[in-house]
């Protein structure tokens, strides 16, 4: 009873460790892979970023600065990205991340350097995942901190990435980049200047009044002035000036017929209104008795034809 308390309370430590995202194998034992080619701090800031941002902190850290001109360098570089970016899908942890991205290094270097044969390489990475999924084992691999489950995607990823296009790697890194240098002289013939000692030919002379008349070009046409700013606004402030001075004139005269009407008395206002009545009236009289007389005259003369008529 007492051994199996102890062997259910181990697979529960098991089972902790694993939802802590971590192994046995990771905290026990340091592992040759982990933090070898990326350190610690460098795998948790790039498990943060971008993936514009991880090809930029990548080629700094691997010194791949030309792989924007450089095909051998671009090749490696998306690389590279391309394995730390599956690994941060795949959510492993950062001692994990690191591990695989130093198998991922040490295979593409057994192409480029040891010019490695793919089955070659292929025991490499066997040898690589050697103890994944075993307790304990004498000779640990480098990927043994993986679960089996995981070994077997990353089987899978290196098999349709690296090995599935092993030949083209080979290539790239057997083969100079070819340098393409692209020129072209052109030699042109300026005619000479008519000046000194290559004066113009006598043939073209012409007499000064025809070239004046029929060659010379005229001036240009001058362009209509257009005002200003400054002077748009001394005309705008020039036509206020004169509505602000005939308003004060008419204010003026306003208040000055004001102050003459203040001055008058009642008796003389009742003059003034008298004489401007007799004056408008006496017109006014003189018409309507001419106007009477015109129609009296219409009036009798129309009696007289009807006496006339009466009598014969």
């Amino acid at each position: 009873m007492p051994r199996s308390g102890r062997a259910k309370s181990g697979r529960r430590g098991d089972r902790q460790g694993a939802q802590d995202g971590t192994t046995k194998k990771e905290t026990d034992r340091e592992n040759p892979y982990v933090f070898k080619v990326i350190d610690e701090t460098q795998t948790k800031n790039l498990l943060e970023q971008e993936v514009e941002e991880v090809e930029k902190s990548l080629a700094s850290i691997l010194q791949l600065e030309n792989h924007s001109t450089e095909l051998l360098e671009a090749t490696q570089l998306d690389y590279y990205v391309s394995v730390f970016w599956w690994a941060k899908e795949q959510q492993f942890s950062v001692p994990q991340t690191s591990a695989l991205f130093t198998a991922a290094n040490q295979l593409l270097l057994n192409i480029k350097e040891k010019h490695m044969h793919i089955l070659d390489n292929i025991r490499e990475l066997k040898m690589m995942m050697s103890g994944v999924g075993a307790v304990e084992t004498e000779t640990p691999g480098g990927l043994d901190i993986f679960d089996s489950t995981q070994a077997k995607k990353i089987a899978d990823y290196f098999h349709t990435t690296l090995l599935q296009h092993y030949k083209l790697y080979q290539f790239v890194f057997s083969h100079t980049q070819a340098e393409e240098i692209i020129g072209l002289d052109l030699t042109c013939e300026l005619v000479q200047p008519a000046d000194v000692p290559y004066p113009p030919p006598l043939t073209e002379g012409l007499p000064g009044d025809v070239w004046e008349k029929y060659v010379k070009t005229p001036p240009p046409t001058p362009l209509p002035t257009q005002e200003s700013e400054s002077e748009l606004q001394a005309r705008k402030e020039e036509a206020e000036e004169a509505k602000r001075q005939a308003r004060l004139k008419q204010e003026e005269e306003i208040a000055q017929q004001d102050l003459i009407l203040s001055k008058l008395t009642p008796e003389e206002i009742q003059q003034v209104v008298d004489l401007v009545t007799k004056d408008t009236f006496k017109n006014l009289n003189a018409e309507m008795a001419s106007r009477l007389r015109e129609r009296e005259n219409t009036i009798l003369s129309r009696i007289n034809k009807v006496h006339k008529v009466a009598s014969t």
